[in-house]
């Protein structure tokens, strides 16, 4: 479109809300950005409301493991600065998954105690959205995150399965 059709749009857009009674105003702030599915992988964080997802479009990633990595590097400073903080501490990374389910094994890890709640939703979070990601490039073998179900296993007993659902809801 031209500029001079772009502004003659504009007019007769503004002429016509003008005449069935819609008043022109100012500039409106939108409020927080839209949330949703996105594209690529998402990273869970920590802020005071609890998890909080944060895209990575075009990660680089090529299996699970390369997920806890970008985890265990923390958040940008973007989402430091809005709050975010990372809990969690890797050691080693030893994960694997197969269709839906993901083993993520730290022998030296804790994930029984009220204050492994969030580390071990950052956790679950972030290898089902990776695992679906990475599904993602064979159409026929798709996951949903959702459908992921996250267990953990340390050097005493295993936890779960458990899918993200119940690290964003409160539940579980």
């Amino acid at each position: 479109m031209t500029r001079t059709r772009t502004a003659a749009t504009a007019l007769a857009l503004t002429t016509l809300l003008t005449a069935c009674g819609v008043r022109p105003t100012g500039v409106i702030a939108g409020g927080d950005p839209a949330t949703g599915l996105t594209r690529g992988l998402r990273l869970y964080f920590v802020d005071s409301g609890g998890l909080q997802g944060v895209s990575r479009p075009n990660p680089g990633i090529q299996d699970l493991a390369g997920a806890l990595k970008l985890l265990g590097v923390g958040p940008n400073a973007d989402e430091r600065r809005r709050g975010l903080t990372n809990l969690v501490e890797f050691a080693e990374i030893d994960v694997s998954g197969e269709g839906t389910r993901v083993t993520y094994r730290s022998p030296e890890a804790s994930f029984d105690t009220d204050r492994d709640r969030l580390p071990n939703g950052q956790v679950v979070c972030t290898l089902a959205r990776a695992q679906s990601y990475l599904s993602s490039r064979d159409e026929k073998r798709r996951i949903r995150p959702d459908d992921v179900q996250v267990t953990l296993v340390n050097a005493e007993r295993r936890f779960g399965p458990y899918r993200c659902s119940q690290f964003l809801t409160g539940t579980g």
